[in-house]
């Protein structure tokens, strides 16, 4: 079993944590999960290049 829930879940937490630990007031959640979405795309293209399995969509 390989668990990249878990992966996903620190990277999303920690990207979300620091935009509030850099900008207290910010309450716009828009501007606070984007660096996170961001930084989950990264993560899961990682994983994909990992795994060897780019490229092998099914259509």
């Amino acid at each position: 079993k390989v668990n990249t829930d878990t992966d996903l879940r620190l990277a999303f937490t920690a990207a979300v944590r620091k935009v509030l630990s850099e900008a207290p007031s910010e309450f716009d959640p828009r501007k606070i999960l984007a660096p996170a979405r961001e930084l989950i795309k990264k993560v899961v293209l990682e994983k994909v290049k990992i795994f060897r399995s780019a490229g092998r969509v099914e259509r």
